[in-house]
């Protein structure tokens, strides 16, 4: 240490100067207080890193849950309510089915569809309805005229068919229009896209999943959804079968898993006097039926 007044060196400790007599306690007092400052600084600078990683934190949870929310929303908006009439039938067909194209293409199950009175082709009269919901309450919004698409023996075979959005639905009596077409349409997947896909070696015995659809228990006509498990896999009969509660109404609905992959379509319901399960037709079964339709 230097002597502020004379600069010679003076042993550390010392008050005064020994060669000119001069008080040195400013200098040690000055160190101290360096120190001081050193361990303020570098205590600040840990706590703005803690608060900083705090913050980074906060903003990326509000951001995940956001997404979550968004991917059931998204998904709810895209599952249909269909309800198909022909003067063939005293009764109404019903079930579900889910968007799968911007274009308004609905994925479904052929046994909900009317066919004439050999079973070959459609009736020729029906008239299908689709009401599509809103996707935070499940309560019907917009309403479209849809045609049906079969494809014969392959449609009866896979219990697969399709509808084909091609206009808004008009209410004489109320002069409203419930909806606007064209449009874009909200889609869950496209089929094409393998990502959306759960494969054979996914689905895992006691996975979570959940069927969306309309069934008649509920009304009907609101969304629904109920949540299980993969309770059985059947793959030499190509079935999927599940504890979430399905009923008549969610045939040609949607099951997915907890990542929101698609599953299947809920097809049936087996049941005794104590107990029913879903039925599934998985989606590789999909697969393979739009693979034979394109041959």
């Amino acid at each position: 240490m230097f002597c502020r007044k004379c600069g010679k060196i003076i042993t550390e400790g010392n008050k005064y100067c020994k060669f000119c007599g001069d008080k040195v306690f400013f200098q040690v007092k000055r160190k101290k207080r360096s120190k001081i400052v050193l361990i303020l600084l570098s205590f600040g600078a840990v706590t703005v890193l803690v608060l900083s990683g705090l913050f980074v934190f906060s903003i990326f949870s509000l951001f995940h849950s956001h997404d979550e929310t968004y991917i059931d929303f998204n998904v709810a908006a895209s599952v249909v309510n269909i309800n198909c009439d022909s003067e063939l039938y005293e009764d109404t067909f019903g079930g579900s089915g889910t968007i799968i194209s911007e274009e308004g293409l609905i994925l479904t199950n052929s046994h909900i569809i009317p066919r004439n009175e050999t079973g070959d082709d459609v009736a020729s009269d029906i008239v299908c309805i689709i009401t599509l919901p809103n996707p935070e309450t499940g309560e019907p919004e917009e309403i479209y005229y849809a045609d049906p698409i079969v494809f014969g023996d392959i449609s009866d075979k896979y219990d697969i068919a399709f509808l084909e959005i091609q206009d808004v639905y008009f209410d004489d009596e109320e002069q409203i229009y419930y909806g606007e077409y064209p449009k874009k349409f909200p889609s869950y997947i496209e089929l094409s896209e393998s990502d959306t896909q759960c494969s054979e070696d996914m689905l895992l015995l006691g996975e979570q999943i959940k069927i969306y659809g309309y069934p008649s228990l509920s009304g009907g006509y609101y969304l629904t959804v109920t949540e299980g498990l993969i309770s059985s896999i059947n793959f030499d009969e190509d079935l999927i079968i599940t504890s979430a509660k399905v009923s008549y109404g969610n045939s040609g609905g949607l099951a997915i898993d907890k990542d929101g992959c698609f599953v299947g379509i809920p097809s049936s319901v087996l049941g005794d006097d104590n107990e029913s399960f879903g039925v599934i037709i998985p989606g590789y079964v999909v697969m393979e039926f739009l693979e034979k339709i394109s041959e």
